[in-house]
């Protein structure tokens, strides 16, 4: 009876009830019954294989899951992961004033390079945590979580990895900032960054892979459209903004355009008279002043918009609605100004 077919287990548990009534009656074991009713056929040696002149082996079911069983794994899998992404997609961060407020698009810090200029950043650090109504976004590139041939870097660096995402950690959680969100660059990308940045940052800040989508709602209606990338593909040498330009005019509507990478800043603001709308394009060019590689190749280092702000003003619109600085402390004047008048 134990060779029993799908057709006859069906049978037996649609008599009996269930699976474990249908074997008690039956005497067919509950494993078996089970592995039929799942799809899983019958061992293809015939029972009699099963014994020998003097002893019986157990027919041992299968520890592997049915296929019937794995398609219904992939169908939530996947449930869940359209679910995750597609909440991503534009995903709303709210405010809960109709003040304005200040978005400052960090630039790569690379926290644990001798050339990250901490005078900089530690005076950027404390006007991000003590202006009211200021929050950022960081744009990739906390440490330099070296890789493959370029680990021979550290041989040349005062701060240990262990020491560098001791600041990671403290600079997301402890230093007063008010994350909107974290991207993660290229070099938080290699090795275990991915899994200690998201390990280390706050709860409810979203750390997303590359890029993000976002807006930023006020309580009168008002939105800010966000696509804040590490970088955008295409790039020019007569053209620091090519690839989020590009991004601009050939992917979905955004008040912002934001993005780092290249050591290097702009900010271009234009209108968009065939789509309708104003925007603005963002590229931070952090805070690695010194770096041996740009040196050889005789490239200098530029000196202002290691972190780029947008102050947003939802009584406003048009090209009042938003204003871009270079410079974190004149952004904390004018948006202190500006909320000082609401």
């Amino acid at each position: 009876m134990e060779s029993i077919t799908r057709a006859g287990a069906e049978a037996l548990v649609k008599k009996h009830g269930s699976i474990r009534a249908a074997a008690r009656a039956s005497g067919v074991p509950f494993s078996t019954l089970h592995n039929r009713i799942n799809g899983i056929p019958a061992r293809s040696a015939p029972k009699e294989h099963l014994e020998t002149s003097d002893l019986i082996f157990p027919d041992l079911p299968s520890s592997e899951l049915a296929p019937k069983e794995l398609i219904e794994q992939a169908v939530v899998r996947f449930e869940r992961h359209l679910e995750a992404r597609d909440a991503r997609r534009w995903m709303e961060i709210k405010v809960k004033s109709n003040k304005p407020i200040g978005v400052a698009f960090v630039g790569d810090p690379h926290l644990d390079n001798n050339g990250c200029n901490w005078p900089l950043l530690n005076r950027d650090i404390e006007v991000l945590a003590k202006t009211p109504g200021m929050y950022a976004v960081n744009m990739g590139d906390l440490t330099d979580n070296w890789i493959g041939r370029l680990i021979r870097l550290y041989a040349d660096q005062e701060m240990s990895k262990k020491q560098a995402w001791k600041l990671a950690a403290w600079f997301m959680n402890n230093a007063g900032i008010n994350w909107l969100c974290h991207i993660l660059g290229n070099h938080d990308a290699w090795n275990d960054g991915p899994y200690l940045i998201k390990a280390n940052a706050a709860p409810q800040v979203p750390v997303e892979d590359w890029q993000s989508r976002f807006k930023v709602c006020f309580p009168n209606g008002k939105s800010v459209k966000v696509h804040a990338a590490h970088d955008f593909p295409g790039s020019s040498i007569w053209n620091k903004m090519h690839g989020p330009q590009k991004a601009s005019m050939l992917l979905e509507q955004a008040d912002i355009f934001a993005c780092a990478h290249k050591h290097e800043w702009a900010i271009n603001t234009s209108e968009n008279a065939q789509r309708g709308f104003v925007y603005h394009l963002i590229r931070s060019r952090g805070y690695k002043f010194i770096d041996s590689y740009a040196d050889q190749l005789g490239y200098p280092s530029q000196q202002y918009g290691a972190t780029i702000t947008a102050v947003i003003d939802p009584s406003e619109d048009g090209v009042n609605y938003i204003r871009c600085f270079p410079d974190l402390v004149e952004a904390a004047e004018f948006l202190t100004w500006k909320r000082s008048r609401t």
